[in-house]
């Protein structure tokens, strides 16, 4: 493969992850490798956030081995099943800034290997240092909105530690990795809730970059306990979304439909440039709704605690936040609320973790 601009070389590491292989029947009579997703020619993606590359090869003498290749480096590899015909993942963090020229390559039994034709991924940077979490520093905001619904009253200061949360929402192909890595099902599986009414509607590769959804308060709480982090407090939720002046939407206090995905379905995370929180974090409203660690009460913003607030200490349902890709603007502020049952999974509900 080959970049075709210069790179500013920054902290990070290209991760693999691990993928089923899905038999594909037919029996080929000539090499083929494309790249199915992301799809070309042109797209552009955030700067370390994990990319899934959906890939097709099949070859007369068996399928072996599959590559993604930048600048003739290989970035991610998997030995495959030497079927004549098949589909697979591959998983690469880009962490540098620039135009990359992506080409998967395909080996068979016989030695021979076969190349894809290129694919352009225009990569820019995220706000502050790279990563997958941000930072957000300790200090003080004002949690609430004294002109907003009545669970959002009275707005008051909290002053909360310093904490980590992720830069994006978690996506498909990172719950993906989560579920092939322990056998998880989602309660929404467990339930016998039909495939449509699952996670796994998105389990295929066009859009594993897009933000899981179907996902109980419990399955959000498992993945991020997996990874060693949690849910966010819906303090840490609120201050991460609107910093320390109290702004009603992450990028400032005027709604503007540019800055979100589009009404009809969700968009892969972070591809919303302008929806970008004040410490660096994306999709802070719309897209999905998020999970977040609290219980819910209508009064407990009266109840008077002002540092690092956890919430009450049980109740019958969860908060949720951020609204999402069905929501009109009012409720896409950075302090409105709702909440649901923590065994309940939507098809705008997803999350991201904290630490």
């Amino acid at each position: 493969m080959k970049r075709i601009s210069r790179l500013l070389l920054v902290a990070g590491a290209a991760l693999l992850g691990a993928a089923a292989l899905v038999q594909v029947n037919s029996a080929p009579s000539a090499q083929v490798i494309e790249i199915l997703s992301p799809a070309g020619p042109a797209k552009v993606v955030r700067t370390g956030r994990p990319l899934f590359f959906a890939i097709h090869a099949a070859g007369p003498n068996g399928v072996t081995s599959i590559e993604l290749l930048l600048d003739g480096r290989r970035v991610a590899e998997r030995a495959v099943s030497g079927a004549p015909s098949l589909n697979t993942v591959l998983r690469w963090q880009p962490d540098a800034d620039g135009d990359f020229v992506i080409v998967a390559q395909a080996a068979d039994r016989a030695g021979q290997r076969w190349r894809s034709a290129p694919l352009i991924l225009a990569v820019r940077g995220a706000a502050g240092p790279l990563g997958s979490m941000i930072q957000v520093p300790a200090g003080a905001f004002i949690m609430g909105n004294d002109a907003g619904n009545d669970d959002e009253r009275p707005a008051r200061l909290v002053r909360m530690p310093g904490f980590e949360i992720d830069r994006y929402e978690v996506t498909v192909g990172e719950f993906r990795a989560f579920v092939q890595a322990t056998n998880y099902r989602t309660l929404a599986e467990q339930a016998g809730r039909p495939w449509h009414e699952t996670w796994r509607v998105d389990e295929v590769g066009a859009r594993f970059d897009h933000p899981v959804r179907y996902v109980s308060w419990w399955d959000a709480d498992k993945y991020c306990r997996w990874l060693g982090k949690r849910l966010p407090t819906e303090a840490e939720w609120e201050y991460a979304a609107r910093g320390g002046d109290g702004r009603l939407y992450p990028w400032g206090n005027d709604f503007d439909p540019a800055r979100v995905s589009s009404p009809d379905d969700t968009a892969p995370v972070g591809s919303a440039l302008g929806n970008l929180s004040p410490f660096g974090a994306y999709d802070m409203a719309g897209n999905v709704w998020e999970w977040v660690n609290d219980w819910y009460r209508p009064d407990y913003y009266a109840q008077g605690q002002d540092d690092n607030p956890q919430g009450p200490a049980q109740a019958d349902q969860r908060v949720i936040r951020g609204g999402s890709f069905t929501n009109p603007p009012q409720d896409l502020r950075t302090t409105r609320r709702i909440k649901d049952d923590p065994g309940s999974a939507h098809r705008d509900v997803g999350f991201r973790c904290a630490r």
